[in-house]
């Protein structure tokens, strides 16, 4: 347990360090870092993310820490001398902003105690929480056993390509934590796996059909161009939750649903569902084309895996989920992106048979692109209690570790857990649908991330003492 004393030492860093912070938080929002494939050196994952890197490398510099540049793959920051390494890694990458903003995504704003901006929860500002909880390890000037590293990746979001360099060019650490999910602590990750399923069309009417923007985030938005059919012989569609317009290419028909990070569908809208379930009822598709909309809609009717005849479930991390991402059209098919969560006892070769036949039997070709294994570490361990003791003397409360279906960093390292910073109970002022990860008017309460470096840093003090 951490002494009165530091505690007081900590609040006081906090205090005093809240401008520069959000100051710094800022100035990573305001860099559009979507990660892209790019060809060439210097830029892997497009330039937005090369430029996230440089700034976060430039305060970090700024703030005394030794850095190093993998080739714009990811970026370290450390202090310490220590032989083995304690280890803070989040990511600078971000999802693409989407639609229903009310204020700049680029632009962080500050409101009613809340700050908005795409980052700000996820990954930006917390990680560098991170890094502001090392420094603040630092100045209280207790002996470091072990060298201290803040880990920036640049793909997280589309796939976690940065890891590899990383696990090549590092030490793997004695102990790692991400600030890349919930408190109190995650000690387990459900597996991720991603699929795609082809359903026939013959283009009599359908001539395109696309949405969405990430695999992980489910559509928001889905679009199909009609040839040969007129506003009237489609009949009135609620505008709330479809667009129609006239193009060169056909009438053109989009459907507005809800988008939600992949882990957490419940309350998502799949626009890819609302406009297939309308084009299969409307009377103005070809047999092959109605039967494409139907079994889309019915791999989407729910979301626990019994649209894609997968579901199943355990005690430890709860029932399987999924959703469909991404849509397109190309070759007389329309594809499907799905991304799957499943718990993690569950086996990925069974799942991935079971889905395979299922879309088989329905006269579609379903196939596994990628498959992570679920993680999942005893709360026994001196590590997690480590962290968990932290928790609760900062809050007062008596947290426990849980299992989520969001797939963070922590999969990847042999000792590592997903640590905070977002408080479940965190009021959301953004309203429903908004607010929250991967969602418009993305936001987090100030108080609480201020909180969050407290906790970060009574953790490393708490790591500190142990033996790794």
């Amino acid at each position: 347990m951490v002494s009165k004393e530091l505690e007081q030492k900590i609040d006081l860093f906090v205090e005093q360090n809240k401008e520069a912070l959000l100051a710094d938080i800022a100035k990573l929002i305001e860099i559009p870092s979507v990660s892209v494939d790019t060809e060439g050196e210097g830029a892997p994952f497009g330039m937005g993310c090369r430029k996230a890197l440089d700034a976060a490398l430039e305060i970090c510099q700024r703030m005394g820490f030794s850095t190093k540049n993998h080739n714009y793959y990811a970026g370290t920051a450390s202090i310490g001398q220590g032989e083995k390494e304690i280890t803070v890694m989040g990511h600078l990458d971000v999802v693409p902003e989407g639609s229903g903003w009310s204020v700049d995504p680029y632009k962080m704003t500050v409101k009613d105690g809340y700050i908005y901006g795409r980052g700000v929860a996820d990954d930006k500002g917390p990680i560098m929480l991170g890094v502001y909880a090392i420094k603040c390890l630092q100045e209280l000037g207790v002996p470091l056993n072990y060298t201290f590293r803040a880990v920036f990746g640049c793909s997280e979001e589309r796939g976690m390509g940065d890891v590899p360099v990383i696990q090549q060019q590092e030490k793997m650490p004695a102990f790692m934590f991400t600030p890349d999910a919930e408190f109190p602590l995650i000690n387990g990750e459900k597996g991720i796996m991603g699929a795609q399923v082809s359903f026939p069309v013959d283009g009599k009417t359908i001539v395109d059909f696309y949405g969405g923007l990430v695999s992980n985030m489910v559509a928001d938005r889905t679009t199909a161009v009609l040839k040969g059919v007129t506003k009237e012989q489609l009949g009135q569609l609620d505008p709330k939750v479809f667009d129609v317009e006239e193009t060169a290419q056909g009438l053109q028909v989009t459907a507005k649903g809800k988008g939600s990070h992949a882990s957490m569908p419940e309350g998502s809208v799949n626009a890819i569902a609302l406009l297939s379930n309308m084009l299969a009822q409307s009377g103005l598709l070809s047999p092959m084309e109605q039967k494409a909309c139907q079994d889309m809609a019915a791999t989407l009717a729910d979301y626990n895996g019994k649209g894609l005849g997968i579901d199943c479930e355990d005690e430890v991390s709860g029932k399987i989920t999924h959703i469909s991402g991404v849509a397109k059209m190309e070759n007389n098919e329309i594809i499907l992106n799905y991304n799957i969560r499943y718990p993690v006892t569950a086996k990925g070769e069974e799942l991935t048979q079971r889905l395979v036949n299922h879309t088989k039997a329905m006269g579609c070709t379903g196939v596994v692109l990628n498959d992570s294994k679920p993680s999942y570490r005893s709360a026994d361990t001196a590590e997690v209690q480590a962290l968990l003791s932290a928790y609760n003397q900062a809050t007062g409360e008596n947290g426990q570790p849980m299992v989520i279906g969001g797939g963070t960093y922590a999969r990847h390292f042999p000792n590592a857990v997903a640590f905070g910073p977002n408080f479940l109970d965190m009021p959301n002022p953004a309203g429903e649908g908004k607010g929250g990860v991967h969602m418009a008017d993305e936001c987090t309460e100030i108080d609480r991330m201020l909180k969050a470096v407290k906790i970060y840093t009574m953790a490393l003090l708490n790591l500190n003492e142990l033996s790794l």
